[in-house]
């Protein structure tokens, strides 16, 4: 088995920045035989949770707000952050491009099967002393299955950026097989390596379950679990892409104002996480990108489209008031990003580059400019 799951390069799509469906790697049978069980109890707990949920979720619609829970600061510059990879563009470059858009958080993915990237990484979040960094090591199929290079690399991967960057991700799209996570299990057991670190690493901040899109049951059994890993920051990866509009419903309820709700009700029902929600990744994908896509075609929308719904996305999250930050992914990227990337590797500015910047940049010695300008435009 460990010769067939070694990691090669086929695996990882650098078009998309992604891994490839893992249908290239492993049957359906193989993944069903390790994750069956684990996803059993993820639906059985869900619905025992489920009631709960239910009502907290109710209560929150009614405008009840939790008085432990941490909420966003009323900085712009505090709430909106850009997720970045060191790919579609060098370091330097994309350091530049952060400067001159203005934006102070910033999260950064690294790919722990280049481990011989991290001083360029390193290079990197020095270039940018007055942002604050959430790194995300990401995982491949071989950290997953052997802990002892997790926590090898893991550990020197901390060790580099701290104290710099206290706040670490642990997980990226943990509910897709082809990230290398085979079911809820797996991946609690792979987190609860980061909680060796705490005695060595004070203050250090752990964010998760990062479950991709709006799916309730890994989030549940994420949030409600007796492993040893506990979420500082309780983390989701809110994609609505799907549905078009943040604002277009799924299952009849489910806008982006009430997904939001029903992952905070998650988190207060949750024995092992702390009371605050960062949104770590959003985007759209955009249309004739073709195999810089991250996904189909008759998902991908316009430019003028992507923007309108980024502000529409930051306006609902900011006007809910439970959402302490939220990070667009990413930054340069041809498939994407806010910045296109030619042929000759000039830079564009996208239409949703200028909304974010417009947003960002609000009077922010006058908060009340952005709630004013929500009941301007209808949303408020």
């Amino acid at each position: 088995m460990a010769s067939k799951e070694n990691k090669d390069e086929s695996s990882w799509d650098g078009f998309s920045e992604q891994p490839y469906p893992i249908r290239h790697r492993f049957t359906f049978a193989e993944r069903l035989k390790w994750c069956l069980w684990s996803y059993t109890k993820a639906v059985l707990f869900t619905l025992a949770a489920l009631p709960v949920v239910a009502a907290l979720q109710g209560a929150l619609s009614l405008g009840y707000r939790p008085s432990n829970w941490i909420r966003r600061s009323e900085n712009p510059r505090e709430f909106m952050g850009i997720a970045v990879a060191l790919d579609s563009c060098d370091g330097p470059r994309v350091a530049q491009e952060v400067e001159t858009l203005g934006v102070r958080q910033i999260l950064l993915r690294f790919p722990l099967w280049e481990m011989e990237r991290l001083e360029e990484h390193w290079q990197f979040v020095q270039s940018l002393p007055n942002c604050e960094f959430v790194l995300c090591p990401m995982q491949d199929r071989n950290h997953i299955l052997d802990h002892d290079l997790w926590r090898t690399n893991l550990r020197t991967v901390v060790e580099r950026f701290w104290p710099k960057i206290k706040n670490f991700q642990i997980g990226q799209g943990i509910n897709r097989s082809k990230w290398g996570f085979f079911g809820c299990d797996e991946f609690l057991e792979f987190a609860s390596v980061a909680e060796e670190l705490r005695s060595d690493f004070p203050g250090i901040h752990f964010i998760g379950p990062c479950v991709l899109d709006f799916e309730p049951i890994p989030f549940i059994r994420s949030m409600l679990h007796w492993y040893e890993i506990h979420w500082d920051i309780v983390g989701c990866a809110l994609y609505v892409d799907r549905r078009g509009c943040p604002r277009n419903r799924q299952f009849l309820i489910f806008d982006l104002t009430q997904k939001i709700y029903h992952f905070v009700a998650c988190a207060l029902c949750s024995n092992k996480s702390n009371r605050r929600l960062w949104i770590t990744e959003v985007n759209w994908p955009l249309e004739d990108q073709g195999a810089y896509s991250p996904t189909g075609e008759d998902l991908c929308v316009s430019e003028e489209a992507a923007a309108e719904y980024l502000n529409s996305y930051y306006e609902d999250a900011w006007k809910s008031g439970l959402v302490e930050r939220v990070f667009w992914w990413q930054l340069v990227s041809k498939g994407y990003g806010l910045i296109d990337v030619g042929e000759d590797n000039s830079l564009r500015y996208r239409p949703a580059y200028h909304q974010f910047k417009k947003l960002l940049t609000r009077n922010v010695s006058d908060p009340s400019q952005f709630e004013e300008e929500l009941k301007a435009t209808g949303t408020a």
